[in-house]
């Protein structure tokens, strides 16, 4: 009994190591390939699929699996080993067209095709061996497309964009059939030799200055058109403010003219009333100096003589007779001076 509670024992141990060892979990960022070793359940090679993330069932020793990453994976091509991971290499040397070595700094980011680890594995081996075919390919084509730029425009941004997306096109019609894929070429740093970069900054420089002169020039010519327009507004200004100078004299010219023209006619207004004046005074004269000949040429006449005659008169003492006329007679007193009755 004891016999074979050992044996139920080690048998349950058995198939629980053979259910470890014949169990495969793949990761969500990789992607399985299963090689049959041999044939007795199926065709002996590598199963022509690929296997997602998850479990999965294999014999030992009659299957082997190879694990490949799904993800985007970054290959580093730069002189500075602290910016390169174990994927990296050097960066890459190119001779421009005109002759000059140029060190690039660059990144490149590819995967392997959906469906098609199985391929890889067929192509280019295990493991990273596919690193090696597109490390390869990468330096060939990269350095055929940016080998025909002049050294002086690896300096320029947008042509270097141009030749990293012309390069990326041509990275990926060589890698299709190796069944990877390039996803992005990034260059990082240019670099040239020591004699030749001293020669391209001397000739940024100068060109830089040329550039200077030639905005200076234009900034000349368009301080002169300012000047020009602020001369042509002072004139305008002045024409205004002569106009509105002139406008302003005529203006009060005309109320001038109209104001002397008013009092004129006051005047005449004035001088006509006064006329008039003179005029009814004099004929009130004359009239009293008719009124007044009329008046003497009566007994009126006499007897204002007569008065005035009177009043004339200086008379100091008067000695009255004691006899005859009555000196104290009115009437007999103005008839000797003449008055009439």
């Amino acid at each position: 009994m004891k016999n074979h509670k050992n044996k139920i024992f080690i048998i349950t141990l058995f198939c629980a190591l053979f259910l470890m060892v014949s169990i495969i979990h793949i990761a969500p960022d990789q992607v399985g390939v299963k090689v049959n070793n041999f044939s007795i359940f199926s065709d002996k090679g590598i199963v022509a699929q690929d296997f997602g993330p998850g479990w999965h069932f294999g014999l030992p020793l009659l299957h082997k699996w190879n694990i490949f990453p799904s993800r985007v994976r970054r290959v580093e091509m730069t002189k500075d080993p602290r910016h390169r991971s174990l994927l990296g290499e050097d960066g890459l040397v190119v001779q421009s067209s005109d002759g000059d070595r140029v060190m690039l700094d660059l990144h490149i980011f590819y995967k392997i095709k959906n469906g098609s680890a199985y391929k890889v594995l067929q192509d280019s081996g295990s493991g990273d061996g596919h690193l090696s075919v597109l490390k390869s390919l990468a330096k060939d084509r990269l350095r055929a497309v940016f080998g025909t730029m002049g050294a002086e425009q690896f300096y320029d941004s947008a042509t270097r964009d141009a030749k990293s997306k012309e390069a990326l096109e041509s990275l990926q019609a060589v890698l299709g059939p190796r069944s990877l894929e390039a996803v992005s070429i990034m260059i990082q740093d240019v670099e040239f030799e020591p004699k030749y970069e001293q020669k391209i900054k001397d000739k940024k420089l100068a060109d830089q200055e040329g550039e200077l002169n030639k905005a200076q020039a234009r900034a000349a010519v368009e301080k002169a058109k300012v000047e020009v327009i602020k001369l042509e507004t002072s004139k305008q200004v002045k024409l205004i403010e002569t106009n509105a100078e002139a406008e302003f004299l005529r203006v009060k010219a005309e109320a001038d003219k109209y104001v002397a023209k008013i009092k004129a006619e006051a005047n005449l207004y004035r001088d006509e009333l006064k006329a008039k004046g003179i005029m009814a005074q004099a004929q009130s004269e004359g009239q009293i100096k008719r009124s007044k000949t009329r008046a003497l040429a009566g007994s009126g006449g006499s007897n204002l003589a007569a008065l005035e005659a009177v009043s004339k008169l200086k008379v100091d003492s008067i000695t009255f007779p004691t006899g005859g006329t009555d000196w104290f007679d009115i009437r007999q007193m103005a008839n000797r001076f003449g008055a009439k009755p």
